[in-house]
């Protein structure tokens, strides 16, 4: 009988690479991830900036003159993202002339009708251009 008996095999051994496989599974979502927030901020700039340029624009064809200091202060920094080509930067410089006139002054008087031109000539370039 003791023929019959066999000797019972040793366990084999069976390499493990699962911390492998999650660690990559977890390095590939974050690249995904990445990509992902890549093409979502790429599209979401690429639509702010037609929309900003309009919001700029509504924002210096309302300034309130009624505060020529404050006003001028608006006007700079509203027209100064406006200005993109090279029309419109040297129409902003001569306009800028002006203002800087209003802007370091302590007491300033009503805005004259030459600033005032100047600024609804810019108002109408910048309108002309969105």
């Amino acid at each position: 009988m003791s023929d019959g008996l066999r000797d019972i095999k040793p366990l084999i051994d069976i390499n493990d690479h699962s911390l492998i496989l999650l660690i990559l599974t977890i390095l590939f979502g974050l690249f995904l991830g990445y990509k992902l927030f890549r093409v979502a901020f790429n599209y979401a700039l690429k639509n702010c900036k037609v929309d900003c340029e309009k919001y700029y624009f509504y924002m210096y064809s309302n300034v309130d003159w009624s505060n020529p200091k404050e006003a001028a202060y608006l006007a700079t920094k509203y027209g100064a993202v406006l200005a993109k080509d090279k029309r419109r930067k040297e129409l902003f410089r001569q306009l800028r002339a002006k203002l800087d006139e209003l802007k370091y002054k302590k007491e300033v008087a009503k805005v004259d009708s030459q600033t005032l031109n100047y600024y609804n000539l810019y108002k109408q370039v910048c309108d002309e251009s969105l």
